[in-house]
């Protein structure tokens, strides 16, 4: 087990043997393929687009037996820094491109 990025309540780690990416917060436990973690960053990005100043949380649809859950802002800003970092380290994502 590699782990990839751990700061409480997210934590995120590659199980070696089966090739998985394995994602855990708010009492969830989500293992995906690498393609899998990639939908779920896309997910989370056009989440927080989304977000407006009056959100206080935020609603997330996970496909496992369409269970949507709540979590807090600051929640969801940490996993989608937590994702995006992984994203950037394993698979070359520059997630800080500057546009012209």
């Amino acid at each position: 087990m590699l782990r990839l990025y751990n700061e409480k309540p997210i934590s995120i780690f590659m199980v070696n043997e089966d090739n998985k990416i394995s994602v855990e917060f708010c009492n969830v436990k989500m293992k995906m393929r690498p393609c899998q973690f990639k939908l779920f960053h896309n997910y989370l990005y056009n989440k927080s687009k989304k977000i407006d100043v009056s959100n206080s949380s935020v609603e997330l649809l996970l496909v496992k037996d369409n269970l949507n859950i709540t979590i807090s802002l600051a929640h969801f800003f940490q996993l989608c820094n937590g994702v995006q970092m992984v994203m950037s380290q394993k698979f070359g994502l520059d997630i800080y491109k500057q546009k012209n």
